[in-house]
């Protein structure tokens, strides 16, 4: 509370009690002016209900009249200057300041005008009743520290928003410490609240914070673990708002959109939202997508099963019918040659064929699909693209085709993906090949078909009818039933 040394005496309209009042050495004119103008209008209420001469009253409605005052003209104060920026701002092309008026800076900043004029004014009161005016200037304090501090945090928020928008192209996740200073300002607020209202000094609080500085360290444990794990993925440049991630031991799979003190929210792809601390990440690690996205291209990387016994070594007559494949005709022309000049392993590759080999059906394959993924455009010709079979297994030989779309998009990608696979499927009965596929019970009844000697080329679904049968059957060889 403000020091009062000066004792004034001041008497009301028609009251026979004289009351004391108390007022700063250092008080001014005016203050003192409205101070008794406030008076007089109680006194003149007090007059009109007939109730002079209570002192208690007279203190409680001054009180209220000046709170109303101090109300008043702080709300005009703040409608002015709110007036006045609204007036400037599209004058100015500071974006600072212009952050500054969308978050009410400050209009927030007003707000303690009428708490300050209220402290001001609700010095003149009874020196019977200084314990009131005490109470009223600490609540009227604690206000004030309040506003400040609410101030202050938009204030940072502002200042973060503005270097976010301006410096961090990258999108660090450094609202963190953002939030550490907000906590820290409302920390030393609550210090100071409580310093006023048992009227010690906020340094003495300090001094004896010391004694709960492991309970403070369990309380905020998250806190201070989140504000280093952030430091820590801003340093590494292994997070940014936006990036596509996976956290390894968690259900979560999709975009960040947002990194705080305790909490990354994580926007999955079926648009729920996962949160997990910040420092799970460091210690459990994550996988992120983002150089996946920058380079604009994605992996494919799938198998197909082949069936062994449909793989089969070619003869003349075979390559020949592969010669009428688009892409194949140069290629088996060139591999003849290399055949027949005794170049069968050309190592260096001094034709500059694709991988391939003529000796089986397979291999042909495997070159046209080579030869396939090149001209496409959906592929990219930069990245590494090749075709290969993997260790047999007994589902068959895998096919796997590996290479990079030529975008990152997650729908194109899924379309050319399919369309690459789907090629495969229609051009394999082309190269004599089959997929492997479990038995089921249409393979049951075609087998009780075929095995008295009926002709497959009746069955529906068989595969490729009236291709690859054996040479001594005939087309009049089907048996009658």
């Amino acid at each position: 509370m403000i020091p009062l040394s000066t004792a004034v005496l001041i008497s009301g309209k028609d009251n026979s009690e004289t009351f004391s009042l108390h007022l700063s050495d250092n008080a001014e004119q005016s203050s003192y002016f409205i101070a008794r103008i406030l008076m007089d209008c109680v006194n003149w209420f007090m007059d009109i209900l007939g109730l002079q001469g209570h002192t208690s009253l007279f203190i409680w409605l001054y009180a209220v009249l000046v709170f109303a005052v101090a109300l008043g003209v702080g709300l005009a104060v703040q409608w002015i200057v709110v007036k006045i920026l609204d007036k400037t701002a599209p004058y100015l092309k500071s974006q600072l300041y212009k952050y500054l008026i969308d978050k009410k800076f400050f209009t927030k900043l007003c707000r303690i005008i009428p708490a300050l004029l209220f402290l001001v004014l609700i010095q003149f009161t009874l020196n019977a009743h200084v314990s009131l005016a005490s109470w009223l200037s600490r609540l009227s304090w604690i206000f004030v520290v309040i506003v400040i501090t609410d101030a202050l945090c938009t204030l940072a928020n502002v200042i973060w928003t503005n270097i976010n928008n301006r410096a961090n192209k990258r999108k660090l996740p450094l609202n963190g410490v953002v939030q550490l200073v907000k906590l820290l300002l409302w920390i030393i607020c609550i210090l100071i609240v409580i310093a006023i209202l048992i009227d010690k000094s906020p340094g003495s609080l300090l001094a004896g914070l010391g004694a709960f500085s492991a309970v403070i360290m369990l309380v905020f444990k998250d806190n201070i673990m989140g504000v280093v794990a952030g430091i820590q993925l801003a340093e590494d440049d292994s997070l940014h708002e936006g990036d596509w991630i996976v956290p390894y031991g968690s259900d979560a799979n999709g975009v960040v959109v947002g990194v705080g003190l305790t909490a990354i929210k994580i926007q999955n792809w079926d648009k729920t939202i996962s949160t997990l601390p910040p420092y799970s990440l460091v210690s459990q690690g994550f996988r992120n997508y983002r150089n996946m996205s920058i380079s604009n291209t994605r992996r494919i990387q799938r198998s197909y099963y082949i069936d062994a016994d449909s793989v089969v070594a070619t003869d003349d007559s075979m390559l020949k019918e592969f010669a009428n494949i688009p892409l194949l005709k140069n290629w088996i022309e060139k591999k003849i040659e290399q055949r027949n000049s005794g170049r069968v392993e050309d190592v260096n590759n001094s034709d500059g064929l694709v991988d391939g080999t003529i000796d089986t059906n397979l291999g042909v394959f495997r070159a046209y699909m080579m030869m396939w993924l090149m001209q496409n455009p959906n592929i990219s010709s930069v990245d590494t693209c090749f075709v290969n079979t993997l260790a047999q297994t007994n589902g068959g030989i895998p096919f796997q085709v590996y290479c990079f779309t030529s975008t990152s998009s997650w729908i194109p990608y899924e379309g050319i993906q399919s369309g690459v696979f789907e090629h495969i499927a229609a051009m394999l009965n082309k190269f004599r090949l089959y997929v492997f596929e479990n038995p089921s019970g249409r393979d049951t009844i075609a087998e009780g078909y075929i095995s008295p000697g009926l002709d497959p080329a009746y069955l529906y679904g068989a595969p490729y009818p009236n291709v690859n049968r054996h040479p001594s059957a005939s087309s009049n060889d089907s048996v009658s039933s």
